[in-house]
């Protein structure tokens, strides 16, 4: 059942159990205690580095400070070892590759975390569409590392016309250092898109999907 407390006081009670000030609580993170008392009033919500070393501290994963979720943990998580991924809509996504990204992460309230070895610029989404049917469907959480080049067969998230879509990378021919691929989708409803017909742009490669059942 999820936990009916709001994030401060999840962190509050999480903190007073585990027998830690406000004080000492912000030294660990490296905020100062004025932060950590925002956060419990719940003026502000913690972010990005921040959560991830409070979650950390707090012996929880950091779904459970935002939305009581995730795991309690027995002893303390090694942070140095996980993956923090920031999970955005199919539009942030869109101004990902942009000057924009750090802002993005930053405004990040939602995150994936996994032990996989990734890139500091991997993230994830939620597909919206019926496109990559039947072997994923809307609803999964995809996440993708720009830092992995995109290999033919591969699920990609890129952006076509503006848009974020998420689709198979076929390469078609190269030459003279221009190569020349199509995004397939699995269902045959969506037409193939052509890098020689529109401007296509690869954003990352597919390195984890998620599915929540029931």
């Amino acid at each position: 059942m999820m936990n009916k407390e709001s994030t401060g006081e999840r962190i509050r009670n999480r903190r007073k159990a585990l027998a830690l000030t406000q004080l000492a609580l912000a030294k660990e993170i490296g905020v100062s205690h004025v932060a950590v008392s925002q956060w419990e009033k719940e003026e502000t919500v913690p972010r990005g580095e921040n959560l991830l070393r409070l979650a950390a501290l707090l012996q929880c994963t950091p779904a459970w400070i935002i939305d009581g979720e995730g795991e309690l943990f027995t002893t303390a998580v090694n942070s140095s070892r996980i993956a923090t991924v920031p999970l955005l809509s199919l539009q942030q996504a869109a101004g990902w590759l942009e000057e924009s990204r750090i802002a993005l992460q930053q405004q990040a309230t939602h995150f994936l975390y996994c032990d996989t070895p990734l890139s500091e610029t991997a993230l994830a989404v939620t597909l919206e569409d019926n496109a990559m049917e039947p072997h994923y469907r809307a609803g999964d959480q995809l996440i993708f590392d720009p830092s992995r080049p995109a290999r033919p067969g591969e699920v990609v998230l890129a952006i076509a016309g503006g848009e974020v879509v998420v689709r198979i990378y076929r390469l078609l021919s190269t030459r003279d250092d221009d190569t020349l691929f199509a995004l397939r989708a699995l269902n045959a409803d969506f037409p193939a898109l052509r890098s020689d017909e529109q401007r296509l742009q690869l954003v990352g490669s597919l390195t984890e999907l998620r599915r929540h059942f029931g």
